[in-house]
Protein backbone atom coordinates (compact mmCIF):
# COMPACT_ATOMS: atom_id res chain seq x y z
CA UNK A 1 0.00 0.00 0.00
CA UNK A 2 1.10 3.47 -0.58
CA UNK A 3 0.02 6.67 1.49
CA UNK A 4 -1.48 10.14 0.36
CA UNK A 5 -2.63 12.53 2.02
CA UNK A 6 -5.97 13.59 0.77
CA UNK A 7 -5.04 17.20 -0.21
CA UNK A 8 -2.64 16.06 -2.54
CA UNK A 9 -5.61 13.67 -4.01
CA UNK A 10 -7.92 16.61 -4.24
CA UNK A 11 -5.71 18.45 -6.69
CA UNK A 12 -5.20 15.29 -8.52
CA UNK A 13 -9.26 14.60 -8.80
CA UNK A 14 -10.95 18.05 -7.91
CA UNK A 15 -14.13 16.48 -9.46
CA UNK A 16 -14.67 13.77 -6.78
CA UNK A 17 -12.11 15.77 -3.76
CA UNK A 18 -13.55 19.58 -2.64
CA UNK A 19 -10.52 21.10 -1.48
CA UNK A 20 -10.48 24.00 1.32
CA UNK A 21 -8.72 26.62 -0.14
CA UNK A 22 -11.03 26.78 -3.37
CA UNK A 23 -10.15 25.47 -7.08
CA UNK A 24 -6.62 26.15 -8.29
CA UNK A 25 -5.70 28.88 -10.69
CA UNK A 26 -3.97 25.82 -12.69
CA UNK A 27 -6.22 22.67 -12.30
CA UNK A 28 -3.90 20.99 -15.24
CA UNK A 29 -0.67 21.44 -13.62
CA UNK A 30 -1.42 21.05 -10.20
CA UNK A 31 -3.23 17.58 -11.42
CA UNK A 32 0.17 16.52 -12.90
CA UNK A 33 2.30 17.46 -9.97
CA UNK A 34 -0.04 15.02 -7.86
CA UNK A 35 0.31 12.15 -10.20
CA UNK A 36 3.83 12.39 -10.10
CA UNK A 37 3.90 12.73 -6.02
CA UNK A 38 1.76 9.36 -6.39
CA UNK A 39 3.99 8.06 -9.45
CA UNK A 40 6.55 8.61 -6.52
CA UNK A 41 5.10 6.72 -3.93
CA UNK A 42 4.44 3.58 -6.77
CA UNK A 43 8.28 3.60 -7.28
CA UNK A 44 8.63 2.75 -3.89
CA UNK A 45 6.88 0.13 -3.80
CA UNK A 46 8.04 -1.52 -6.70
CA UNK A 47 11.88 -1.11 -5.15
CA UNK A 48 10.75 -2.26 -2.01
CA UNK A 49 9.88 -5.67 -4.22
CA UNK A 50 13.29 -5.76 -5.98
CA UNK A 51 16.01 -4.65 -3.74
CA UNK A 52 16.92 -7.55 -1.44
CA UNK A 53 16.77 -5.55 2.27
CA UNK A 54 13.45 -4.22 1.46
CA UNK A 55 11.91 -7.97 0.36
CA UNK A 56 13.36 -9.25 2.86
CA UNK A 57 11.21 -6.89 4.47
CA UNK A 58 7.71 -7.43 3.12
CA UNK A 59 9.19 -10.99 4.21
CA UNK A 60 9.09 -10.52 7.99
CA UNK A 61 6.10 -8.45 7.96
CA UNK A 62 4.47 -11.34 6.86
CA UNK A 63 5.80 -13.75 9.44
CA UNK A 64 4.95 -11.05 11.75
CA UNK A 65 0.79 -10.77 10.75
CA UNK A 66 0.86 -14.44 10.66
CA UNK A 67 2.17 -14.58 14.23
CA UNK A 68 -0.03 -12.00 15.15
CA UNK A 69 -3.27 -13.38 13.70
CA UNK A 70 -2.56 -16.83 15.95
CA UNK A 71 -2.33 -14.80 18.89
CA UNK A 72 -5.27 -12.94 17.93
CA UNK A 73 -7.12 -15.88 17.29
CA UNK A 74 -6.19 -17.69 20.58
CA UNK A 75 -7.83 -14.68 22.67
CA UNK A 76 -10.98 -14.18 20.61
CA UNK A 77 -14.35 -16.30 20.38
CA UNK A 78 -16.63 -15.50 17.44
CA UNK A 79 -14.70 -12.24 17.08
CA UNK A 80 -14.50 -10.71 20.11
CA UNK A 81 -12.26 -10.48 22.95
CA UNK A 82 -12.94 -13.34 25.18
CA UNK A 83 -11.77 -12.62 28.67
CA UNK A 84 -11.44 -15.96 29.86
CA UNK A 85 -8.80 -16.90 27.29
CA UNK A 86 -5.13 -16.32 27.84
CA UNK A 87 -1.69 -16.92 25.63
CA UNK A 88 -0.29 -20.13 26.21
CA UNK A 89 3.32 -21.19 26.09
CA UNK A 90 3.47 -21.88 22.72
CA UNK A 91 1.86 -18.65 21.38
CA UNK A 92 4.96 -17.13 23.86
CA UNK A 93 7.59 -19.35 21.92
CA UNK A 94 6.01 -17.82 18.74
CA UNK A 95 6.38 -14.28 19.76
CA UNK A 96 10.04 -15.12 20.70
CA UNK A 97 10.52 -16.92 17.24
CA UNK A 98 9.23 -13.75 15.52
CA UNK A 99 11.63 -11.63 17.38
CA UNK A 100 14.70 -13.41 16.95
CA UNK A 101 13.54 -13.39 12.63
CA UNK A 102 13.44 -9.81 13.21
CA UNK A 103 17.07 -9.23 14.40
CA UNK A 104 18.44 -12.14 12.09
CA UNK A 105 17.49 -10.44 9.07
CA UNK A 106 18.16 -6.85 10.40
CA UNK A 107 21.85 -8.15 11.40
CA UNK A 108 21.72 -9.80 7.68
CA UNK A 109 20.84 -6.48 6.01
CA UNK A 110 22.66 -3.92 8.24
CA UNK A 111 25.81 -3.60 5.78
CA UNK A 112 23.35 -2.60 2.98
CA UNK A 113 22.44 -0.12 4.92
CA UNK A 114 25.88 1.30 5.83
CA UNK A 115 26.29 5.22 4.82
CA UNK A 116 29.26 5.68 1.93
CA UNK A 117 31.20 8.11 1.25
CA UNK A 118 30.95 8.94 -2.73
CA UNK A 119 32.53 11.07 -4.57
CA UNK A 120 31.35 14.55 -5.82
CA UNK A 121 28.38 13.28 -3.57
CA UNK A 122 29.49 13.22 0.11
CA UNK A 123 29.70 11.06 2.85
CA UNK A 124 26.94 9.49 4.67
CA UNK A 125 25.06 8.51 1.39
CA UNK A 126 23.00 5.54 2.37
CA UNK A 127 20.17 2.97 0.47
CA UNK A 128 17.68 4.86 1.95
CA UNK A 129 18.87 8.11 -0.26
CA UNK A 130 19.05 5.86 -3.51
CA UNK A 131 15.56 4.62 -3.08
CA UNK A 132 14.33 8.53 -2.94
CA UNK A 133 16.44 9.41 -5.97
CA UNK A 134 14.97 7.05 -7.70
CA UNK A 135 11.71 7.56 -6.81
CA UNK A 136 12.74 11.36 -7.36
CA UNK A 137 13.41 10.68 -10.80
CA UNK A 138 10.51 8.77 -11.75
CA UNK A 139 8.51 11.58 -10.91
CA UNK A 140 10.91 14.37 -12.92
CA UNK A 141 10.90 11.48 -15.72
CA UNK A 142 6.96 11.93 -16.18
CA UNK A 143 6.89 15.35 -15.69
CA UNK A 144 9.43 16.02 -18.25
CA UNK A 145 6.75 14.14 -20.66
CA UNK A 146 4.05 16.47 -19.75
CA UNK A 147 6.05 20.03 -18.88
CA UNK A 148 8.90 18.95 -21.68
CA UNK A 149 11.46 22.09 -20.43
CA UNK A 150 9.20 23.11 -17.49
CA UNK A 151 10.18 19.91 -15.68
CA UNK A 152 13.61 20.95 -15.41
CA UNK A 153 12.50 24.33 -13.83
CA UNK A 154 10.70 22.06 -11.46
CA UNK A 155 13.66 20.14 -10.21
CA UNK A 156 15.52 23.35 -9.80
CA UNK A 157 12.55 23.99 -7.10
CA UNK A 158 12.94 20.88 -5.61
CA UNK A 159 16.89 20.68 -5.82
CA UNK A 160 16.59 24.25 -3.55
CA UNK A 161 13.92 22.45 -0.79
CA UNK A 162 14.70 18.78 -0.69
CA UNK A 163 17.64 17.16 1.45
CA UNK A 164 20.94 17.70 -0.56
CA UNK A 165 21.66 14.02 0.06
CA UNK A 166 19.77 12.57 -2.77
CA UNK A 167 19.40 15.38 -4.44
CA UNK A 168 22.76 15.10 -4.96
CA UNK A 169 22.97 12.24 -6.41
CA UNK A 170 20.89 13.02 -9.26
CA UNK A 171 22.71 16.82 -9.66
CA UNK A 172 25.85 14.56 -10.12
CA UNK A 173 24.55 12.68 -12.97
CA UNK A 174 22.59 16.24 -14.94
CA UNK A 175 24.38 18.02 -17.45
CA UNK A 176 21.54 20.57 -18.63
CA UNK A 177 18.00 21.31 -19.36
CA UNK A 178 19.00 20.10 -22.87
CA UNK A 179 19.84 16.79 -21.48
CA UNK A 180 17.53 16.08 -19.10
CA UNK A 181 15.60 13.29 -20.60
CA UNK A 182 18.75 11.52 -21.46
CA UNK A 183 20.08 12.63 -17.73
CA UNK A 184 16.80 11.19 -15.36
CA UNK A 185 17.63 7.65 -17.82
CA UNK A 186 20.99 7.12 -17.08
CA UNK A 187 20.74 8.36 -13.56
CA UNK A 188 17.81 5.89 -13.24
CA UNK A 189 19.97 2.76 -14.44
CA UNK A 190 22.43 3.94 -12.32
CA UNK A 191 20.07 3.69 -9.23
CA UNK A 192 18.71 0.21 -10.56
CA UNK A 193 22.33 -1.12 -11.13
CA UNK A 194 23.17 -0.29 -7.35
CA UNK A 195 19.65 -1.23 -5.95
CA UNK A 196 18.93 -4.23 -7.81
CA UNK A 197 21.84 -6.62 -7.09
CA UNK A 198 22.45 -9.39 -4.13
CA UNK A 199 24.11 -6.94 -2.37
CA UNK A 200 23.03 -3.34 -2.96
CA UNK A 201 24.61 -0.37 -1.38
CA UNK A 202 25.15 2.91 -1.44
CA UNK A 203 29.13 2.64 -1.79
CA UNK A 204 28.62 0.46 -5.30
CA UNK A 205 27.50 4.07 -7.06
CA UNK A 206 31.77 4.70 -6.64
CA UNK A 207 31.72 2.16 -9.45
CA UNK A 208 30.52 4.67 -12.05
CA UNK A 209 31.56 7.98 -10.29
CA UNK A 210 33.89 9.88 -12.76
CA UNK A 211 33.17 7.44 -15.81
CA UNK A 212 32.04 8.72 -19.33
CA UNK A 213 28.35 9.01 -20.73
CA UNK A 214 29.00 5.69 -22.59
CA UNK A 215 31.10 3.76 -20.04
CA UNK A 216 28.16 4.34 -17.53
CA UNK A 217 25.68 3.15 -20.30
CA UNK A 218 27.70 0.24 -20.84
CA UNK A 219 28.11 -0.71 -16.81
CA UNK A 220 24.70 0.02 -16.46
CA UNK A 221 22.98 -1.79 -19.53
CA UNK A 222 19.05 -3.52 -19.41
CA UNK A 223 20.98 -6.73 -19.83
CA UNK A 224 23.36 -6.06 -16.97
CA UNK A 225 20.72 -4.43 -14.30
CA UNK A 226 18.65 -7.99 -15.50
CA UNK A 227 21.47 -10.33 -15.03
CA UNK A 228 22.28 -8.63 -11.49
CA UNK A 229 18.05 -9.63 -10.96
CA UNK A 230 18.76 -13.09 -11.85
CA UNK A 231 21.50 -13.77 -9.49
CA UNK A 232 19.66 -11.71 -6.98
CA UNK A 233 16.97 -14.46 -7.30
CA UNK A 234 19.49 -17.24 -6.38
CA UNK A 235 19.89 -16.22 -3.32
CA UNK A 236 16.69 -15.74 -1.91
CA UNK A 237 15.50 -18.43 0.06
CA UNK A 238 12.21 -18.21 1.88
CA UNK A 239 11.56 -21.69 3.20
CA UNK A 240 12.32 -21.03 6.65
CA UNK A 241 9.14 -19.48 7.12
CA UNK A 242 7.46 -21.70 9.34
CA UNK A 243 5.40 -22.10 12.62
CA UNK A 244 6.22 -24.73 14.85
CA UNK A 245 2.51 -26.66 16.21
CA UNK A 246 2.26 -27.65 19.54
CA UNK A 247 3.54 -31.49 18.71
CA UNK A 248 6.44 -29.72 16.69
CA UNK A 249 5.67 -30.79 13.14
CA UNK A 250 6.38 -27.68 11.04
CA UNK A 251 3.37 -25.93 8.69
CA UNK A 252 3.74 -23.68 5.69
CA UNK A 253 0.85 -20.92 6.79
CA UNK A 254 2.58 -17.92 4.99
CA UNK A 255 0.35 -17.77 2.65
CA UNK A 256 1.56 -14.11 2.54
CA UNK A 257 5.14 -14.74 1.86
CA UNK A 258 3.75 -16.53 -1.06
CA UNK A 259 1.76 -13.79 -2.48
CA UNK A 260 4.92 -11.49 -2.31
CA UNK A 261 6.98 -14.25 -4.01
CA UNK A 262 4.75 -14.14 -6.89
CA UNK A 263 4.18 -10.07 -6.80
CA UNK A 264 8.05 -10.30 -6.99
CA UNK A 265 7.88 -12.32 -9.93
CA UNK A 266 5.68 -9.80 -12.02
CA UNK A 267 7.63 -6.77 -10.90
CA UNK A 268 10.51 -8.47 -12.19
CA UNK A 269 9.12 -9.39 -15.40
CA UNK A 270 7.70 -6.33 -16.28
CA UNK A 271 10.38 -4.20 -15.60
CA UNK A 272 12.21 -6.34 -17.92
CA UNK A 273 9.53 -5.79 -20.35
CA UNK A 274 10.01 -2.03 -19.62
CA UNK A 275 13.86 -2.51 -20.78
CA UNK A 276 14.57 -0.84 -17.25
CA UNK A 277 14.26 2.87 -18.89
CA UNK A 278 11.99 4.90 -16.64
CA UNK A 279 9.76 6.63 -19.43
CA UNK A 280 8.91 3.11 -20.19
CA UNK A 281 8.02 2.40 -16.40
CA UNK A 282 5.72 5.18 -15.87
CA UNK A 283 3.98 5.00 -19.29
CA UNK A 284 3.07 1.41 -18.47
CA UNK A 285 2.73 1.72 -15.34
CA UNK A 286 -0.61 0.43 -15.04
CA UNK A 287 1.04 -3.36 -16.42
CA UNK A 288 3.07 -3.79 -12.99
CA UNK A 289 1.78 -5.07 -9.98
CA UNK A 290 -0.28 -2.07 -8.30
CA UNK A 291 -0.73 -1.04 -4.32
CA UNK A 292 -3.80 -0.01 -2.89
CA UNK A 293 -3.61 3.94 -2.39
CA UNK A 294 -4.62 4.92 1.56
CA UNK A 295 -5.42 8.52 1.77
CA UNK A 296 -5.25 10.09 4.64
CA UNK A 297 -5.71 13.67 6.73
CA UNK A 298 -3.45 14.81 8.98
CA UNK A 299 -3.14 15.86 12.67
CA UNK A 300 -3.83 19.78 11.53
CA UNK A 301 -6.32 19.18 8.94
CA UNK A 302 -8.92 17.39 11.39
CA UNK A 303 -8.25 19.79 14.17
CA UNK A 304 -9.29 22.44 11.89
CA UNK A 305 -11.55 20.59 9.94
CA UNK A 306 -9.40 21.54 6.71
CA UNK A 307 -10.19 17.75 5.22
CA UNK A 308 -11.23 17.97 1.66
CA UNK A 309 -15.19 16.73 1.58
CA UNK A 310 -15.58 13.55 -0.62
CA UNK A 311 -18.01 11.16 -0.64
CA UNK A 312 -17.51 7.53 -0.47
CA UNK A 313 -19.61 6.55 -3.24
CA UNK A 314 -17.91 9.25 -5.69
CA UNK A 315 -14.52 7.55 -4.68
CA UNK A 316 -16.28 4.31 -5.59
CA UNK A 317 -17.40 5.43 -8.81
CA UNK A 318 -14.13 7.45 -9.63
CA UNK A 319 -11.86 4.37 -8.69
CA UNK A 320 -14.05 1.34 -8.72
CA UNK A 321 -14.23 0.83 -5.11
CA UNK A 322 -13.40 2.07 -1.33
CA UNK A 323 -12.79 1.63 1.99
CA UNK A 324 -13.41 3.92 4.76
CA UNK A 325 -11.79 3.79 8.15
CA UNK A 326 -12.82 6.90 9.61
CA UNK A 327 -14.90 9.85 8.96
CA UNK A 328 -14.58 13.78 10.13
CA UNK A 329 -16.30 16.65 9.70
CA UNK A 330 -15.16 19.88 7.63
CA UNK A 331 -15.30 23.61 8.37
CA UNK A 332 -19.06 23.53 6.83
CA UNK A 333 -19.48 20.38 9.50
CA UNK A 334 -20.04 18.10 6.34
CA UNK A 335 -19.23 14.44 7.09
CA UNK A 336 -16.31 13.54 5.06
CA UNK A 337 -13.55 10.69 4.73
CA UNK A 338 -10.70 10.96 7.14
CA UNK A 339 -8.47 8.22 6.09
CA UNK A 340 -8.97 4.46 3.77
CA UNK A 341 -8.16 2.55 0.80
CA UNK A 342 -8.98 2.75 -2.37
CA UNK A 343 -7.64 1.02 -6.28
CA UNK A 344 -4.88 3.40 -7.66
CA UNK A 345 -5.58 5.17 -10.28
CA UNK A 346 -8.48 2.66 -10.61
CA UNK A 347 -6.64 -0.44 -11.14
CA UNK A 348 -7.38 -3.43 -9.05
CA UNK A 349 -5.09 -3.40 -6.22
CA UNK A 350 -2.84 -6.63 -6.11
CA UNK A 351 -4.54 -7.06 -2.40
CA UNK A 352 -7.68 -6.78 -1.50
CA UNK A 353 -8.79 -3.58 0.23
CA UNK A 354 -10.15 -5.09 3.32
CA UNK A 355 -7.13 -7.64 3.58
CA UNK A 356 -4.70 -4.72 3.57
CA UNK A 357 -6.79 -3.24 6.54
CA UNK A 358 -6.73 -6.34 8.18
CA UNK A 359 -2.50 -6.71 7.91
CA UNK A 360 -2.15 -2.75 8.92
CA UNK A 361 -4.44 -3.60 11.63
CA UNK A 362 -2.93 -6.81 12.61
CA UNK A 363 0.13 -4.53 12.54
CA UNK A 364 -1.11 -2.01 14.56
CA UNK A 365 -2.77 -3.64 17.19
CA UNK A 366 -0.15 -6.31 18.35
CA UNK A 367 2.85 -3.74 18.62
CA UNK A 368 3.31 -4.10 22.30
CA UNK A 369 3.65 -7.80 21.82
CA UNK A 370 6.57 -7.37 19.73
CA UNK A 371 8.12 -4.69 21.17
CA UNK A 372 8.02 -2.59 18.17
CA UNK A 373 6.22 1.10 18.08
CA UNK A 374 3.94 0.88 14.79
CA UNK A 375 2.52 4.50 13.39
CA UNK A 376 1.11 4.78 10.32
CA UNK A 377 -0.34 9.08 10.20
CA UNK A 378 -2.67 10.45 12.84
CA UNK A 379 -5.74 10.12 11.39
CA UNK A 380 -5.44 6.18 10.63
CA UNK A 381 -3.29 5.28 14.29
CA UNK A 382 -6.91 7.28 15.76
CA UNK A 383 -9.22 4.76 13.60
CA UNK A 384 -7.01 1.39 14.57
CA UNK A 385 -6.70 2.47 18.11
CA UNK A 386 -10.47 2.78 18.41
CA UNK A 387 -11.10 -0.86 16.78
CA UNK A 388 -8.64 -2.15 19.60
CA UNK A 389 -10.28 -0.50 22.55
CA UNK A 390 -13.91 -1.91 21.37
CA UNK A 391 -12.37 -5.06 20.90
CA UNK A 392 -11.00 -5.32 24.86
CA UNK A 393 -14.43 -3.68 25.92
Amino acid sequence: MILIRSDVLARHRPEIWTAQEGPSADPERERLLAEATILHEIRHFHDALLCPPLYDRFMIEAERNAVAATVIAALSENGERDPRKSLGEEHGHLIEMHRENAVRFTRRNAPAYEPASVSGIGQKITLVDLLEANALVTELSFLHEAFDRGAYDHWLSLRSSLPAKYTKIISRFSRSRDSFGEDLQRVSAVLMRCLYRPEPSAAALNEVVGLTESEIDALCDARVIGKQLTETDKCQNYAMFTILEPDQHPRRVFTNAIDITELHSLCRNRMRESQFRVDSYHRGIRDFPMPATGFFADADMVTERRLPFVRKADIRAAYGDAFSLSGAKDRQRRATLACGFFPTFGTVPCLDLSRVDLMLGLRFGTQVLFSEKVSYNHAMDQAYAAVYRRWME
